[in-house]
């Protein structure tokens, strides 16, 4: 388990004229929940696209485990990302997915099969690993795309509104799953989503994000006191709300 930090985090876009990410402090616990909720376009996807690497910083520095990441490619890093549509190859099984980052990082044939048998026993998917993408569910392929992030032995999980593309009967349960997931593992997670049922249900902590920056932050109880409540954050898009932030 790792801390993840970002101090003074700027990230600009049109010559910086735009500014999606505007001095942002924030940071994590060892093990941690962390969710950063928001509407559309209030920068927490790209706050998280930064921590990851994916994204250069204008400013700012992100720590991990201590450590000053700014500048390291993602691989560097040691985290794991989960996106919004999974990312999975449709030519390769089940199995091909989860070991791709261990064969790419040159990992022996055999080290990383058992690794991938692990981490999708753990995930309740062991008997899927013969099959492709278009044979499983949503929630199937969701367990797949955290299968790969979990081989990896990453020091966080980051996390893309991956229940966005389930409907919602399913999208209760693997909420669940997620966070006894989580809980399992006992990973620091940084988790970006809109909803706010979704972010209650899943944060030991929530940043509420607007406009490039972080508003409120604290734990659930604390963002249902009256007059504090999330709602109004989360509803409330400024006039001016960049609209290049992503």
């Amino acid at each position: 388990m790792s801390t993840v930090e970002v101090k003074e985090l700027r990230k600009s876009f049109d010559s910086g004229r735009v500014y999606a990410i505007d001095g942002v402090d924030l940071a994590t616990g060892e093990g941690e929940y962390l969710v950063l909720l928001g509407p559309s376009g209030c920068g927490k996807t790209t706050l998280l696209r930064t921590i990851a690497g994916l994204e250069e910083p204008t400013s700012g520095d992100v720590l991990i485990g201590g450590q000053v990441v700014t500048g390291l490619p993602p691989r560097a890093r040691r985290i794991a990302m989960v996106f919004q549509s999974y990312a999975l190859y449709p030519h390769k099984t089940v199995q091909a997915n989860i070991v791709f980052p261990l064969r790419a990082e040159g990992m022996a044939p055999k080290e990383r099969e058992e690794k991938a048998h692990t981490a999708a026993e753990m995930l309740g998917i062991g008997h899927l690993l013969g099959r492709k993408p278009r044979q499983l569910s949503g929630g199937e392929r969701q367990r797949v795309a955290l299968a790969r992030a979990l081989v990896r032995d990453p020091t966080a999980f980051l996390l893309d509104e991956p229940l966005s593309n389930l409907d919602a009967k399913l999208r209760t349960s693997a909420r669940d799953e997620l966070k006894r997931f989580q809980q399992d593992i006992g990973a620091t997670t940084i988790y970006v989503t809109h909803d706010q049922s979704e972010a209650m249900g899943l944060g030991d902590r929530i940043a509420v994000m607007s406009a490039g920056r972080v508003r409120q932050i604290g734990a659930r109880r604390d963002l249902r006191r009256p007059g504090r409540h999330v709602r109004r954050h989360v509803h409330r898009v400024a006039a001016d709300e960049p609209r290049a932030a992503r």
